[in-house]
């Protein structure tokens, strides 16, 4: 008797669903995704879903850029910040907002075309450092006030309303299925993105570069395409975050959210494209947010604010103590107990 799982064809095997459970639990998350909202009624759920939704977009492409190909970067909010102004000032000029937002993401793929260029020589930390210099120089130049038709200057750019043909998407729940929609097309991209010769090409970079380029991977080639990449999914997040909350400033994008996005990918996991990136997201972003309204249900006033962020961050602490790998990683491992249940599980 055959044991083990078995394909005849390749095809099979490397296929993205390949058992009957996969499709039904793919069909009952993507139902829960969309109506969920319908059952709860929070308007505040609903807008903290599509904040978690836009940020999962520039969490993924630092996933591809710095989980996959090993190349770190602390400028993913300066590239939320373009693709924010970018897909307002081309939906205020004519261009559909559904048009706009991948155009701004094409757009922004320039610049990290050409911050990604150092990564030819610059690796680690110095690459690192080249990135926060290119956060801090995309920063200080939309804050000048030469590029105040652009942003605005003192005062918040508004977005126009969000479109489909003849149809204004006005309410929140609206917006949330156009921008969860887009988010999950994207993402499924980038899953297979990353299981194609251009993922194995990447992971080989990341791997050893020197032993990739011996057989024969072009090195700054995937290099530049992870960067640029990246910088378009971060671009692609912000304008998102643009046409739902209808107001954007400088200061909404600064390097602190360059960081939540860092933080994101190394709380979910490396590596893990998809299933990190949304895990992470929704880490960085809803455990403070439930710790706030804890205290806030436990009369807990003035000082709210700093215990949010003194558990908040003993809690990152002590997740990347205790599970360095990420939450797919700690997931990964629940499953299995549970399979092997009432062995144990090593």
């Amino acid at each position: 008797m055959p044991a083990g799982i078995f394909f005849e064809r390749y095809r099979r095997d490397m296929a993205f669903l390949k058992w009957p459970i996969h499709y039904v639990g793919l069909a009952i998350g993507m139902a829960a995704l969309y109506l969920w909202p319908l059952a709860a009624g929070y308007d505040y759920l609903l807008r903290l879903a599509i904040w978690i939704a836009a940020w999962s977009m520039a969490a993924a492409g630092l996933n591809v850029l710095f989980g996959l190909t090993g190349q770190i970067s602390l400028a993913q909010g300066a590239f939320m910040a373009l693709g924010a102004f970018t897909s307002i000032w081309l939906a205020t000029n004519g261009v559909p907002p559904l048009l706009a937002i991948p155009l701004a993401g094409l757009l922004v793929t320039a610049v990290g075309l050409l911050f990604g260029l150092p990564s030819l020589r610059l690796k680690e930390l110095y690459l690192l450092i080249s990135t926060l210099a290119a956060q801090f120089v995309i920063d200080w130049l939309l804050r000048t006030e030469g590029m105040a038709w652009f942003t605005g200057g003192a005062y918040a750019k508004l977005a126009p309303p969000l479109t489909i043909g003849p149809i204004t998407v006005a309410d929140t729940y609206g917006i949330y299925v156009v921008i969860l929609t887009i988010v999950v097309l994207h993402l499924a991209a980038l899953a297979n993105i990353g299981r194609s010769y251009i993922g194995r090409a990447l992971k080989a970079v990341r791997d050893r570069d020197i032993a990739a380029e011996i057989i024969g991977v072009n090195v700054f080639k995937y290099k530049l395409l992870a960067f640029m990449i990246s910088a378009y999914m971060a671009a692609v997040g912000g304008a998102l975050w643009a046409f739902a909350v209808r107001s954007v400033t400088v200061e909404s994008f600064t390097f602190f959210t360059s960081l939540e996005v860092l933080a994101a990918v190394l709380i979910g996991g490396l590596g893990r494209v998809v299933w990190g990136s949304m895990l992470g997201t929704v880490f960085i972003i809803g455990v403070p947010e439930a710790i706030k309204m804890a205290f806030l249900w436990l009369g807990v006033r003035g000082i709210d604010i700093a215990l949010r962020d003194a558990v908040f961050g003993a809690l990152i602490l002590a997740f990347l103590l205790y599970e360095p790998l990420g939450l797919t990683e700690l997931l990964r491992k629940i499953k299995e107990r549970i399979r092997l249940f009432p062995f144990r599980y090593y």
